[in-house]
């Protein structure tokens, strides 16, 4: 009874904000926006590791393969929130809102194979800036350019992992990609008498299929030591969408449309993806502590940089480590000694250039969080990071920002035919 309460207050708390999108920012221009990592709370805490880690009690979702050491059957649900700073040269503007971090739900087939299914965000846009413009040379006349765009894209989840061997674990996640976003460049004249403003609006939908292999090994190295490895690699890189353009007059407000003319038909292409390769290591004395190190290469090449040039975007690194303790995992007097401390911090170049100077931004945060255990093995994962994106001189804009991830973990023997010996 406990558990559907639980999950009733998650939902309940999750959809003021499940419509939303979260905090973006100048710099979710490219491609399909800034692209969701789909790491869970429980990883974030620990810098975001986790591509060879896994107790079993928590999905691990960014490597398919370690589905296979989860022998319950686990519903899992985040949320998160984000308070963030951002800041160039000339203005300063402070944001929060927040969005649904996953659903997820994962059965174990047989006592080698277990399959998940989720939902979660695969990327976001949302962003909007302003430049003024004289049409002459006495500066009587001018003109606003309004540059937006807003839109999500999300994906359903069909992931599976095995165990092949002793230690050895082969995993695929299947996606499939749906969702749309709105750019749009608008004009505005200031001193023509004519309260309204003219935009184009370039609507892209997006739906395909993306596909992701995983692969992890354990070994013993003492009785109660293990040493993790774990590589992951996106499959799929680019996918289907189509695009359709209008000129649109809104009047001042910027709410009310007062004319609408489609350009064309809507036009079939192929959008492509960031393809993602991760690797980690991690070491682990199981119900005790672990240690871990990822590292992760993207090939930006192929992405629309929305810039009006040829210019190649970089491939990006980032290099993650973290971990956890649990003082006494069976500690029955004192419920502290029983929830599992995380800490970490990562380290991440990206492929964001707003000056379009060939400089490109540093994402830099520390992370922490906690565990509260439930019972069955369920937990409330709690991780909170403070970071920032970008610098002012070299990028010409700075985000720092607070995020707070909450995720509830039900675990329990469902599904399982009962025997009496």
């Amino acid at each position: 009874m406990y558990k559907a309460v639980l999950v009733f207050l998650f939902m309940a708390l999750s959809m003021p904000i499940f419509s939303q999108t979260i905090l973006n920012s100048p710099y979710s221009y490219i491609g399909m926006g800034e692209v969701d990592p789909n790491i869970a709370p429980s990883q974030l805490a620990m810098g975001g590791i986790g591509v060879s880690s896994s107790n079993g009690i928590y999905v691990n979702t960014q490597n398919p393969a370690l589905l296979a050491r989860n022998r319950y059957t686990t519903f899992e649900a985040g949320i998160n929130v984000e308070y963030k700073n951002m800041q160039d040269y000339r203005q300063k503007q402070s944001l929060f809102g927040g969005n649904y971090k996953y659903l997820m739900l994962s059965v174990p087939a047989s006592n080698r194979w277990t399959l998940s299914f989720s939902l979660s965000p695969y990327s976001s846009i949302q962003y909007e800036t302003r430049s003024y413009r004289r049409l002459n040379v006495l500066g009587l006349d001018s003109l606003i350019y309004n540059y937006a765009g807003n839109g999500n894209i999300s994906k359903v989840s069909i992931s599976n992992g095995v165990r092949i061997g002793k230690g050895l674990y082969l995993g695929l996640e299947t996606n499939v990609l749906f969702g749309n976003v709105i750019r749009g460049v608008g004009t505005q004249n200031m001193t023509d008498g004519q309260y309204y403003k003219v935009q184009l609006e370039r609507r892209v939908d997006y739906g395909g299929f993306a596909f992701k292999a995983g692969a992890a090994y354990q070994a013993r190295l003492k009785k109660d030591l293990f040493l993790n490895i774990g590589a992951t690699m996106d499959l799929t890189s680019q996918t289907s969408a189509t695009e359709i353009s209008r000129f649109v007059t809104y009047d001042l407000s910027g709410l009310n449309l007062v004319n609408a003319d489609t350009v064309g038909k809507s036009t079939p292409f192929t959008q492509y993806l960031p393809v993602t390769t991760k690797f980690g290591v991690s070491l682990e004395k199981p119900a005790k502590w672990m240690v871990g190190i990822d590292y992760s290469s993207t090939n930006w090449s192929n992405i629309d940089n929305f810039l009006g040039n040829s210019q190649r975007l970089p491939r990006t690194h980032r290099i993650a480590v973290g971990g956890e303790i649990t003082p006494d995992f069976e500690a029955v007097s004192n419920y502290f000694k029983r929830v599992i401390y995380r800490f970490g911090a990562n380290y991440a170049t990206t492929p964001y250039s707003i000056l379009n100077t060939g400089s490109y931004a540093v994402e830099k945060n520390l992370t922490f969080g906690m565990g509260f255990p439930l019972r069955n093995l369920s937990y409330i994962n709690l991780s909170y990071q403070i970071g920032t994106r970008g610098n002012i001189t070299k990028n010409g804009l700075e985000e720092q920002f607070h995020r707070l991830t909450l995720g509830l973990t039900l675990s329990d023997l469902w599904f399982i035919k009962q025997r009496i010996n």
